[in-house]
């Protein structure tokens, strides 16, 4: 009995010590290759979302129409202003931070392949390994894989947006958006 309450009890003491997580199951790395009369094709104003493959760089469809029967999701790519896209990351009335290049939602780690800090394609410990100059390395992950950004709470009619590359990403790929700017969804590539 004494040996089942101290199994009981350490189970509950290690599921409240490990970290609580928003996880995104649904979105996936891959762009789609869809037909263009099924959207709006553009080409973005900005690299911030290439994930080392130019994937959005160009022919880019985005379904205008998307948001007038469909909520927005985390993981979205949305078209907003001048042909600029990026990822929806955070949600209406939701607390957002950003500590050493990882994003937390409502004090949650967001465990998805855009939730922390990427440079073309690479994670922290990829771009350690890459062959690129070391004093140039070390200014990229101290300015990106360490980023910070204190909470704010998103409005209830906006999103909170980021390019999927940090490097790239600016005030325009990488902030609170207006639900009312949003153009429409990028739903892939032309074929």
């Amino acid at each position: 009995m004494k040996r089942l309450l101290f199994t009981a009890l350490l189970v509950i003491l290690l599921s409240s010590c490990s970290e609580k997580v928003v996880d995104d199951k649904i979105t996936t790395e891959a762009i789609s290759k869809v037909p263009p009369e099924i959207g709006t094709t553009i080409s973005p104003m900005s690299d911030a979302m290439d994930r080392g493959q130019h994937d959005l760089s160009r022919n880019v469809v985005v379904d205008v129409s998307h948001y007038k029967t469909h909520s927005v999701a985390r993981g979205d790519i949305v078209c907003y202003e001048d042909n600029i896209v990026s990822r929806v990351v955070g949600l209406p009335n939701e607390k957002i931070k950003i500590s050493n290049g990882q994003i937390y939602i409502g004090g949650a780690k967001l465990d998805a392949f855009y939730g922390s800090a990427h440079i073309r394609g690479y994670d922290y410990e990829h771009f350690k390994g890459s062959d690129l100059e070391e004093k140039a390395k070390e200014t990229l992950i101290e300015e990106i894989f360490k980023k910070g950004m204190k909470e704010i709470t998103v409005g209830s009619n906006e999103v909170f947006v980021i390019g999927d590359d940090w490097s790239r990403s600016n005030n325009s790929t990488f902030r609170s958006l207006a639900m009312k700017d949003l153009r429409g969804k990028v739903v892939g590539v032309s074929k």
